[in-house]
């Protein structure tokens, strides 16, 4: 099976490109859920592991941890820096970090999915509650779900709106 390319990320979501065109949550280099036209599959890299149509599905919530740095990479570089300089105690990674996707079906069966971070640090609040609105819209609104045979252009538009400042309010 040829690999799966990642041209585009936003957060904790990345455009699977290739033969089977996706939305994954999470690190496509270990465990993720792809958000397909055809429904939800949980992955461990490229091997899946289930699959739900998106007829079965009537929720999704992402448990996306969050940073206060403005952006997770500074974290996860800078921090441990200064945490070093002042002394702090060391903070010893001894498992990967995962997140919780919790899928809840038509028959009532509550799955519970894990998705590997990119970051130690967590994402930015802006765009871990982005990414929640965007899948609670998938589910809500079947006529979406054609979007996630172009995750590319999906994140592009994602990721302008996330550039967006607030409308103003009168």
């Amino acid at each position: 099976m040829p690999s799966a390319a990642v041209t585009r990320r936003v957060g904790p979501l990345a455009a699977v490109e290739g033969g089977q065109p996706a939305l994954a949550v999470g690190d496509i280099d270990v465990h993720h859920v792809r958000l397909s036209v055809a429904g939800l599959t949980p992955h461990l890299a490229e091997a899946p592991s289930g699959f739900v149509p998106w007829a079965d599905v009537r929720e999704i919530r992402l448990d996306v941890p969050t940073t206060w740095w403005p952006h997770p990479a500074l974290g996860d570089s800078v921090g441990p820096v200064i945490e070093g300089l002042f002394g702090g105690a060391a903070i010893e990674v001894t498992e990967t970090p995962t997140f919780p996707v919790h899928v809840r079906t038509a028959d009532g069966a509550q799955l519970e999915w894990s998705a590997t971070t990119h970051y130690l640090s967590g994402y930015r609040r802006k765009d871990a509650a982005m990414s929640a609105r965007l899948v609670d819209h998938l589910v809500a609104h079947p006529d979406a779900r054609g979007l996630l045979a172009q995750p590319v252009a999906l994140l592009d538009r994602l990721a302008q709106i996330l550039r967006q400042p607030p409308p103003a309010t009168p």
